[in-house]
């Protein structure tokens, strides 16, 4: 027997009535709507960006007056302490000169008790005629004193004049002093008798200390 299949309708048939010409008209409106957008936005953001410059310009123009003002406010406090950088540079001046005439001071304390060791108990340092050398060349900043140089330079030469109860040979006690730290020649000079007080004698001897014998108070570092 054959099978009959029913036929199912496949709906309400639908027809598009609009002519062509609408269906463009709204298309094109469709895309002028699109581009408008499109300017509204773009407008939108050269806005932005304009303000935006605006601001930050405005921002670094602040920022320009307010450090030429603290420039300005620097300035005037340089000026105000142009007294204190004269008066500095007056103390500058002031220590190198010290430096230049007090550069050969003496340590006499030091000195005497050179010459005294190698005496007798009976003798005495009678008196003595120094005339100090040249001033130390300074140190470099941060540099150590050089002591080797300083042994090798004439500190003070003069004469020495002793004073004994015995007429002693100056040529021990010469070569003794000559073993003195600080003692650069030693040379025996003269012995006369005391025109002042009888049965004493005068001795007279030549000696040279080093630059050891300098107190270096008032040595100024060389500068780099």
């Amino acid at each position: 027997m054959a099978r009959i299949i029913p036929v199912t309708p496949g709906g309400m048939p639908r027809v598009d009535l609009l002519p062509r010409s609408e269906i463009e008209r709204r298309e094109r409106e469709k895309l002028s709507a699109t581009w408008v957008r499109i300017c509204l936005l773009a407008a939108l953001l050269a806005v932005v960006l304009v303000g935006g410059a605006f601001a930050f310009n405005l921002w670094a123009q602040q920022n320009l007056v307010a450090e030429q003002a603290r420039s300005t406010q620097l300035v005037q406090q340089i000026g105000a302490l142009s007294d204190v950088s004269g008066a500095l540079a007056t103390e500058t001046e002031l220590q190198n000169f010290r430096a230049e005439a007090m550069g050969s001071d003496l340590a006499w304390t030091a000195i005497l008790d050179k010459v005294r060791s190698p005496l007798l108990p009976e003798s005495a340092v009678l008196g003595f005629d120094l005339v100090p050398g040249v001033a130390p060349v300074p140190a470099a900043a941060g540099a150590a004193k050089d002591d080797a140089a300083a042994k090798k330079a004439v500190g003070l030469t003069g004469t020495l004049t002793i004073d004994s109860p015995n007429p002693l040979d100056l040529g021990p006690y010469v070569r003794n002093l000559r073993g003195v730290a600080g003692v650069l020649a030693a040379d025996a000079n003269a012995v006369v008798t005391s025109p002042s007080t009888p049965g004493r004698y005068t001795y007279t001897v030549d000696i040279t200390f080093d630059q050891t014998v300098y107190s270096d108070r008032f040595v100024k570092e060389a500068s780099k």
